[in-house]
């Protein structure tokens, strides 16, 4: 009898264990797919790395987050992680949304204002060490592993100068025919159209001179890849590289480029020609000079004129950067007194890349209806 009741006993252990109270690690996913993990501190675990929130200010003290399984809309599978910080509760919502092709995973973070008094907060995001941020978006290589609301980048701190954009960087790709600066030989692609965008700190309304340096060493023939080169206070120069210096020949584009709104920043883009059967804007080299007369364009060609630059760069290559600062990405958040305020943050989920915000029109309420809609569905789907 007794070997029984120590039997039964152990069984009743087992089955609390498979039940996941709250507190312990949970884990989400959609029908067929890898699950995404959280762990005890409500942090999401992917394949790629790690996603953490945290809050800091004054009035905001630690708190230990609650973590359990919720269901959604009643049907959708779900983690939730709560945690008191004093003045602010902060509430993460995690579940996968069954976008084309592996999923993407959702995290909403809810403040919500505790002490009835207006609130100023820093909300920080804390990614594993290696992402570099875009435009809205956070990459590790050519993995697009997170995509950021727009109120999270409008605030962030710049760099004197780097790319905003969501292009991929490419070291190697070029293959010049001739002797020419190194960095001819790497090259930035604006993938699916997106533009490539470089922004750089200049006196406010200043002149200067820019030089655009490109290579193609895809194509062979022209009208394949024509794109539009932009500098600020500058006429946009379209250009076929092929059709103007030929396959795997570097060549040179000048602009006569202005701070035309004042706002210390002049801005550099290339964009793909309206009809070019390719619509991937490539660029490999970027030289800010001073105003007045262009350098002589053989020694900038030769990277010899490198260092008079005011700016020099090596599109794609090791020191190319975002103007957006490396480390944790932090923002202040105001909280007016008893206010509710929601962020949502896409995350690449095992397998699977978020999506580029330039290039779908995925949105917050879309996600939560596809992921409604499977899991409505699944069910019958089965049986």
């Amino acid at each position: 009898m007794r070997s029984a009741h120590i039997t039964l006993a152990l069984m009743l252990i087992l089955a609390l264990c498979r039940l996941a109270p709250a507190g312990d690690p949970q884990e989400f996913s959609s029908p067929g797919l890898p699950p995404s993990q959280v762990d005890d501190q409500g942090r999401l675990i992917e394949d790629w790395g790690t996603v953490d929130v945290r809050l800091s200010g004054e009035g905001i003290v630690a708190g230990e987050s609650q973590v359990s399984a919720v269901k959604l809309d009643e049907v959708i599978p779900a983690v939730q992680a709560v945690s008191n910080h004093g003045a602010v509760e902060m509430n993460r919502t995690m579940y996968r949304a069954p976008i084309f092709p592996a999923g993407v995973d959702v995290l909403r973070v809810q403040l919500k204002e505790l002490q009835g008094k207006p609130l100023d907060a820093v909300l920080a995001l804390d990614a594993s060490a290696g992402t570099q941020l875009g435009q809205r978006t956070a990459r590790i290589g050519g993995r697009t592993v997170l995509v950021l609301p727009r109120e999270v980048i409008d605030k962030q701190a710049l760099l004197d100068w780097g790319y905003s954009d969501e292009a991929v960087s490419l070291p190697g790709w070029a293959r010049p025919a001739q002797e020419c600066d190194a960095a001819f030989r790497n090259i930035r692609a604006g993938m699916g159209g997106v533009p490539i965008v470089y922004r750089f700190s200049v006196p406010a309304s200043s002149q200067a001179t820019v030089v655009l340096g490109l290579c193609e060493s895809h194509w062979n023939a022209a009208g394949q890849r024509p794109i539009r080169c932009r500098v600020e206070g500058a006429p946009e120069q379209p250009v076929d590289p092929v059709a103007k210096w030929g396959q795997h020949q570097p060549g040179l584009l000048v602009f006569q480029a202005r701070d035309e709104d004042g706002d210390g920043k002049l801005v550099v883009s290339v964009r793909p020609g309206v009809h070019a059967p390719d619509q991937n804007p490539i660029l490999n080299v970027i030289w800010v000079f001073a105003a007045g007369e262009p350098p002589a364009l053989d020694k900038v060609l030769a990277g010899q004129l490198n260092d008079a630059a005011q700016y020099y760069v090596d599109v794609g290559g090791e020191k190319d950067q975002s103007i957006y600062p490396p480390g944790k990405l932090e923002f202040p958040v105001h909280l007016a007194a008893g206010e509710t305020q929601e962020l949502t943050f896409l995350v690449a989920c095992p397998g699977g890349n978020a999506p580029v915000p330039s290039t779908s029109d995925w949105n917050a309420a879309k996600l939560l209806r596809a992921a409604h809609d499977v899991w409505r569905d699944w069910p019958t789907a089965t049986q």
